[in-house]
C-alpha cells in the first residue's frame, strides 16, 4: 500500500522517522540501555517473535512486554541481575518503508540485521528479521506505540540479550 505524506500529521515526516531510527538504533549499539524504554509510548507493544507464528497468527514470542514499565523492568534484568559473557551489538536496518497510516500513527517496514561480537571470537550474525512498527506522535516525540520484530529462523541464540 503506498502513502502520500501529505495528509500525514506535521510532525511524522519520512525525515522525523528517519531520525527516529537513527536515535533508536545508536543508543542500542552504544548500549544506553536505560535511555532505550523512552523511544515507546507508556502503553505499547514490544515484541520479538519467530517468523513461522506470526506468520501463522499466534503470539508465542521469545520476548514480549506490553508497556514501557515492562521495558524498564528488561533494562533492570540486563544491568543488575543477569550474567553474561562481555558482547557488543551492531544493527543494520534497511532504510525504514512507510506501509500505512493507522489511529493518527505511520506504519513502518525495515529489514534488520544483527551482528554479534565476543571480546575472544569472530563477529557473527544473531538475527535476520523484519521489523514492524507502528510510529505515533507522543508528548511532543515520536515515539513506537508498536514494534513487532519478526525473526526468520526457528531458532533464535541464546546469546540475544540486548533489545532489537
Amino acid at each position: 500500500m503506498s502513502t502520500t505524506l501529505t495528509d500525514r500529521p506535521a510532525a511524522i515526516t519520512r525525515d522525523a522517522i528517519r531520525d527516529l531510527y537513527d536515535d533508536y538504533y545508536a543508543t542500542l549499539d552504544e548500549v544506553r540501555l536505560h535511555d532505550w524504554p523512552q523511544f515507546f509510548t507508556q502503553d505499547c507493544l514490544y515484541r520479538v517473535i519467530p517468523r513461522e507464528n506470526f506468520e501463522a497468527g499466534y503470539t508465542l514470542s521469545t520476548m514480549q512486554a506490553e508497556s514501557r514499565g515492562m521495558l524498564k523492568d528488561r533494562v533492570t534484568g540486563l544491568t543488575r541481575t543477569q550474567m553474561y559473557a562481555p558482547r557488543y551489538y551492531r544493527r543494520f536496518p534497511t532504510a525504514p518503508r512507510i506501509v500505512g497510516e493507522e489511529n493518527g500513527g505511520v506504519r513502518t517496514r525495515h529489514n534488520l540485521l544483527l551482528v554479534q561480537t565476543l571480546i575472544d571470537k569472530p563477529s557473527e550474525i544473531v538475527l535476520s528479521a523484519v521489523c514492524h512498527d507502528l510510529i505515533v506522535a507522543d508528548e511532543g516525540r515520536l515515539r513506537f506505540a508498536e514494534r513487532v520484530v519478526v525473526f526468520d529462523s526457528e531458532m533464535l541464540p541464546n546469546s540475544l540479550v540486548y533489545p532489537v
